[in-house]
């Protein structure tokens, strides 16, 4: 499996179950040991104090002691980053305001929800102020204000020039803030994509009136005296040109794009119909 990230790159890592997403995160982090191959983290070996410090990482099942308050759990992780309680309490609590947490301050973890602990998670993966992010389905158990307040959190790390590896099911969070989509399954990176790669696979719909058909344009009545034609975004420009010229009326040009989640369908139909070489090696044995 080949697979990198870049600095201040928002990667959002995808596949179905067992894929290998959380092997990858836990071979990065040194949780994973591998079998085979390099992994490198910062440029060097992962599991090293140096990389950690410049990582945060949120499983994606949190856990914090029943018997430890944010402010001990905290306290006791910024130990292993070299802060002293004192900047723990600065650099935590405008994170434990924005995701709702301060009155929780001094409340055991085991009286907190599952939804207040993945706050506190969050809060944890964060309050160093790592280089490099690395969440597993950072959205789980959030309430739509938790949710919100995640997204003005990557928002604020992208343009602060911070990485970010996100392991997610969630199409429609990946798609809205990753700048690149790594499909992973069998334990390989099987496809990759960007958002300009989606907005190729769309279409461009112009709505127009005019007095007969126009050559070049092969559009269809809509059935209220208007024409509709769908082109490529390629053909967008000259169909425009045709129309103007023939002194069309041009009401609408609206364009559409491949969302996210059918474009991974379609490439696991393909998938599905043309099994990989390793699978194929399985079944013959």
């Amino acid at each position: 499996m080949d697979f990198h990230v870049e600095t201040g790159e928002f990667v959002g890592l995808i596949g179905p179950n067992g894929a290998g997403k959380s092997t990858l995160i836990g071979a990065s982090l040194g949780l994973v040991r591998l079998q085979e191959g390099e992994i490198y983290l910062f440029g060097d070996a992962p599991g090293l104090p140096l990389g950690k410090s410049r990582t945060g990482y949120l499983p994606e099942f949190f856990f914090s002691p029943d018997h430890l308050t944010p402010k001990a759990y905290l306290e006791e992780i910024g130990t292993l980053y070299g802060m002293s309680r004192r900047e723990v309490a600065v650099a935590a609590k405008p994170l434990l305001e924005r995701m709702g947490l301060a009155a929780h301050w001094d409340r055991p973890s085991g009286k907190l929800s599952k939804g207040l602990l993945r706050r506190l998670g969050i809060v944890r993966s964060l309050f160093h102020d790592p280089e490099l992010l690395i969440f597993d389905e950072p959205a789980w158990g959030l309430d739509p204000m938790g949710r919100k307040a995640l997204s003005e959190i990557l928002d604020e790390a992208k343009c602060a020039g911070k990485s970010l590896v996100l392991s997610s099911h969630n199409m429609e969070m990946v798609e809205g803030v990753c700048d690149r989509y790594v499909f992973v399954d069998e334990g390989k990176v099987q496809w990759e994509a960007t958002p300009e790669d989606l907005r190729v696979e769309s279409s461009a719909t112009i709505i127009y009136r005019s007095l007969g058909p126009i050559k070049g344009v092969d559009g269809t009545s809509t059935g209220d005296g208007r024409m509709k034609v769908v082109v490529a975004p390629e053909q967008k420009s000259s169909v425009l040109r045709a129309l103007l010229g023939a002194d069309a009326e041009v009401l609408e040009v609206n364009e559409s794009r491949t969302e996210l989640i059918d474009w991974v369908v379609e490439r696991l139909k393909d998938a599905k119909a043309t099994p990989s070489p390793a699978k194929e090696e399985r079944e013959d044995a």
